[in-house]
């Protein structure tokens, strides 16, 4: 997993590295630049580069990106409109103008003509809606066609992703000095920077000061908790999921738990129901509500497709149910309704999108939005949570994790009831329900990247099949 930090805890790593370690602040400014412009060269060898610096470091790197972009052949103007206040900024600026000459007078001076803009005006260090000179810097970036951030867009919170002021312009690729930032990670934050390259700076010697917000999965993280498959084992080994759902939804869940790699699934609902089981696989068992059985089924899902009529068994099932359960969909609204707490010493796992959260947590969803880590971390009240949406969240004992695998595929009718199904499957396997989420998640996701435009969720179910 790689540590996500925000602007304070970034900040406080660079001081480490400084005055624990000796390192030169300038070194550190050095190695963030040359880092930046080889990316920036890799990729576009022959462009003409405009780079905008504001006054602080992210402004020393900005001169150090521009240097070193001049010294590999670009055509390269700079703006710097404020007088720089950090040594080491004002140590690279006047190299810069001993290289290049005197700064653009506007921003839109050093743009004209620019194949590439770079945005090295503010960094974390922003806490309000840019004014000023990083106003007069967003419109120049507006209306050049390629745009390139420094850490992070002028405009963006590092730590929510929300835009700081009434609009900025999107980014084709942010490239993220010593620790990725978990607004970056939030919608629209994450649209906004476009893709994500990490500069390694040399964080990573330096003594942490505090453990990190957050962890950004990665791909040999959760494919090494898959359950290990025993060549000797019988269907009743591999996990038996009770799914308690209706309709279409519970077909898809059930579905979503054998991709599990699940031996046996039951659906329990009403025998006057099983009609409405339209397209259910004949591998699912089907079973009156009464017939849950914790001796015989290693987890239960809760919710899909169910309506709102079923709050006592739910109570009863919340508070007594020994084994892993999960609650979806009106599984959640009940609870919400209800306010369970999470009950001592029983796992309990539950998967909200942004909507439902907020009725968990008596707030409106776009409260939940801005804030999507504070969410997860109140979530905790009633389990272990999983926040769906763009770059979905599982709250784990050591840490937010960030999944960031999917895709606008998985928005569509039924998508969490497979995702549902499938964390399901999971944790009647016997994963640690932080572990069920994160690892159903990535490959929900990764299904939705593949299902291209218009795939529905039973066409997830056979992408899950495939990247088994």
């Amino acid at each position: 997993m790689i540590p996500v930090c925000g602007s304070a805890a970034t900040r406080a790593l660079d001081e480490a590295l400084i005055r624990r370690l000796g390192m030169p602040a300038h070194t550190l400014m050095e190695l963030a630049g040359r880092g930046v412009a080889e990316q920036i060269h890799q990729r576009w060898p022959d462009q003409g580069v405009a780079v905008l610096c504001g006054p602080g470091n992210n402004g020393g790197d900005g001169f150090v990106i521009a240097r070193w972009l001049a010294l590999w052949g670009h055509p390269v103007r700079w703006w710097a409109p404020l007088p720089s206040a950090t040594e080491e900024s004002r140590l690279n600026r006047r190299l810069l103008e001993q290289q290049l000459g005197l700064a653009s007078p506007t921003a839109q001076e050093a743009v004209q003509g620019a194949g590439i803009a770079v945005d090295a005006m503010l960094g974390t260090g922003q806490q309000a809606a840019p004014r000023g000179f990083a106003l007069e810097g967003m419109e120049a970036l507006s209306r050049c066609a390629l745009r390139v951030a420094v850490d992070l867009p002028t405009g963006l919170c590092a730590e929510s992703g929300q835009p700081l002021g009434a609009s900025m312009p999107a980014f084709a690729l942010t490239l993220v000095l010593g620790r990725h930032k978990p607004g970056l990670w939030c919608a629209p934050g994450h649209h906004l920077a476009g893709e994500l390259v990490l500069v390694d700076i040399g964080l990573d010697l330096a003594p942490s000061p505090a453990a990190p917000e957050a962890w950004l999965l990665q791909e040999q993280d959760v494919r090494g908790w898959a359950p290990v498959e025993d060549p000797g084992a019988a269907k009743w080994n591999r996990g038996h999921v009770a799914i308690r759902a209706s309709g279409g939804a519970a077909v898809l869940a059930a579905h979503g738990a054998f991709r599990s790699g699940a031996g046996l699934v039951t659906l329990l609902l009403p025998r006057a129901d099983w009609p409405t089981l339209h397209g259910l696989w004949p591998e699912v068992i089907l079973a009156e509500p009464d017939r849950l059985d914790p001796a015989r089924h290693d987890a239960l899902v809760f919710g899909p497709g169910l309506g709102l009529g079923v709050a006592e068994e739910l109570t009863s099932l919340w508070g007594r149910f020994p084994r892993p359960m999960l609650l979806d969909a009106d599984g959640l609204s009940l609870l919400a309704r209800l306010a369970l707490a999470r009950p001592a010493d029983l796992a309990r796992a539950l998967t909200p999108h942004a909507a439902e959260a907020g009725r968990l947590l008596d707030l409106e969803r776009s409260a939940v939005e801005a804030d999507r880590f504070a969410a997860v971390d109140a979530l905790r009240h009633f389990g272990t949570p999983l926040l769906k949406g763009p770059c979905s969240l599982v709250g784990a004992p050591d840490g937010t994790w960030i999944n960031p695998r999917g895709s606008v595929n998985l928005a569509t009718a039924g998508s969490g009831d497979v995702l549902a199904g499938l964390a399901g499957g999971y944790l009647a396997r016997g994963l640690p329900a932080e572990r069920a989420l994160a690892l159903a998640a990535w490959r929900h996701g990764e299904a939705g990247e593949r299902a291209g435009r218009g795939a529905t969720a039973s066409e997830l179910v056979q992408r899950l099949r495939d990247s088994a």
